[in-house]
């Protein structure tokens, strides 16, 4: 995650006139500036994925723009719009490492392992890629919140994985508890009061 990060410098100038020139021209040096662009991105937000593809993840990237720049419209800047292919690409990349026995998860990041559990709709759905952007985007707050909240409260270790194991694994409350060291109305009591936290973050 890269809450509270700026994204990296482009698109300049009013969104819709960039928009116009990539679709009217594909020879624009617009097209270059999207790759510099979404390429920044993945640096910034592949670091679940092995370097030696990432210039895969911006090929892919590249690819669902081309195929859905024409649905844009424009209820979010273009930024976060390609923020959300990118993050999708790198999310169905992890999948398959995943599932090919490949990779593992770095202990002690729940962020990634929530994104992979609730990214469920893809690009290539009825949706369109705008409408993925915006359910990420609301996903990303949801989950800074749930950051936020973790390392503003005491226990942040424990109750992360508190967090992680209940809302994420989808264990019950006593196992949780006997395996983080509390009780069970210790770990519902953090589980109820982070959503309650997240609920009053996002309004």
């Amino acid at each position: 995650m890269t809450e509270g990060k700026p994204y990296p410098p482009w698109p300049g100038g009013d969104d819709r006139i960039v928009v116009e020139e990539m679709l009217r021209d594909r020879t624009s040096g617009q097209w270059y500036e999207c790759r510099e662009f979404v390429k920044r991105l993945v640096q910034v937000q592949a670091k679940n994925i092995p370097q030696d593809h990432w210039e895969d993840l911006v090929q892919d990237a590249m690819m669902r723009v081309d195929k859905y720049l024409r649905t844009f419209r424009y209820q979010c800047k273009l930024s976060t719009w390609l923020f959300g292919i990118v993050r999708s690409c790198i999310i169905d990349a992890h999948r398959k490492f995943t599932r090919a026995g490949q990779f593992i998860a770095p202990p002690g990041d729940p962020l990634d392992d929530v994104e992979r559990e609730y990214d469920e709709i893809d690009a290539d759905t009825a949706k369109t890629a705008e409408d993925v952007c915006i359910i990420h985007d609301d996903l990303r707050k949801a989950l800074a919140a749930l950051q936020e909240y973790v390392s503003t409260h005491a226990n942040p270790i424990r109750n992360g994985r508190i967090l992680d194991m209940v809302m994420f694994e989808g264990r019950s409350l006593e196992a949780v508890a006997k395996a983080v060291g509390c009780s069970a109305p210790v770990a519902s009591y953090v589980v109820r009061s982070a959503q309650r936290y997240v609920r009053e973050s996002l309004g």
